[in-house]
């Protein structure tokens, strides 16, 4: 039980500093950590940078755990909503060319205009064919908890049991169900059985948080195991479940990126069993 390190918690750093993936794989080189995951926003042009990310990695023994990409499927242009599902299916050979075979996505937003109803319907068709092609491939694409359509424990089941597809499973986002006003813990009584890849994220209260949840809560990021979330109970019965699958730190706080990630690496040292 290795906890890998997103990129998404360097995202501060990185567009400060110009950071490249590979200055990130650097970075990590540097800190010790074996396990990444990599984000296609990340990439300035990834046909150049991919031999170069694939090489550097081999070299310094560094596992990519996951590839997660940003796609927002809910596009009134069908022309858009393709363009979203080739994102995840242009992801499914540069995650294999990667070496990992767990692809994080999202469904998209709730934009104004949109109905609940219709917004549902293009998730789960574009996510049906994506689950298809990843299958042919032996990928495992992972739904994150995220936004209003595929925020709540609930509302991410209802999507994959309509997709249907053993290729989709769900990224269980232990922070992310606070931004819905749901414990984490209640989510992962409707989510447990379908769980292929973990972010671990947490958040405390804050009155002055730059993330308020649908019922006018404030969060703000912080260190793995100094917030709201119950990490040790969730990874403890995760454990208990048989998931064998990745932990990805994401780690949101408005401090020293490198600081927190240390703390939440060395918190997270505390829930692996001796």
């Amino acid at each position: 039980m290795e906890l890998a390190l997103s990129m998404w918690s360097l995202h501060r750093t990185v567009r400060a500093e110009g950071w490249t993936v590979l200055n990130f794989l650097d970075y990590c080189r540097r800190e010790g950590i074996r396990r990444v995951e990599l984000l296609d926003v990340f990439w300035r042009d990834v046909e150049s940078e991919l031999p170069q990310v694939v090489e550097f990695a081999g070299t310094h023994r560094i596992r990519v755990a996951s590839y997660a990409v940003a796609n927002d499927l809910v596009k009134a242009d069908p022309a858009e909503r393709y363009a979203a599902l080739r994102q995840i299916t242009d992801a499914i050979p540069i995650a294999l060319a990667l070496d990992t075979r767990t692809i994080r996505v999202f469904s998209g937003n709730l934009n104004e205009g949109f109905a609940f109803d219709s917004a549902l319907g293009f998730i789960v068709e574009g996510l049906r064919e994506a689950a298809a092609t990843a299958a042919s491939e032996g990928v495992t694409l992972c739904l994150e908890n995220h936004g209003k359509l595929a925020g709540t424990g609930s509302q991410v089941l209802d999507i994959l049991e309509r997709v249907g597809s053993p290729a989709l499973k769900s990224t269980f986002d232990t922070g992310n169900f606070l931004l819905v006003d749901e414990e984490p813990l209640q989510a992962l009584d409707v989510l447990i059985s379908r769980v292929g890849h973990v972010h671990i994220k947490d958040f405390a209260k804050d009155p002055a948080g730059r993330y308020v949840s649908l019922g006018g809560s404030k969060f703000e990021g912080t260190a793995a195991g100094q917030g709201q979330v119950q990490l040790g109970a969730i990874v403890r019965r995760l454990r208990e479940s048989g998931y064998s699958g990745e932990y990805v730190l994401e780690y949101e706080g408005t401090g020293n990126e490198a600081e927190g990630i240390r703390a939440s690496y060395q918190y997270f040292q505390s829930l692996i069993p001796g």
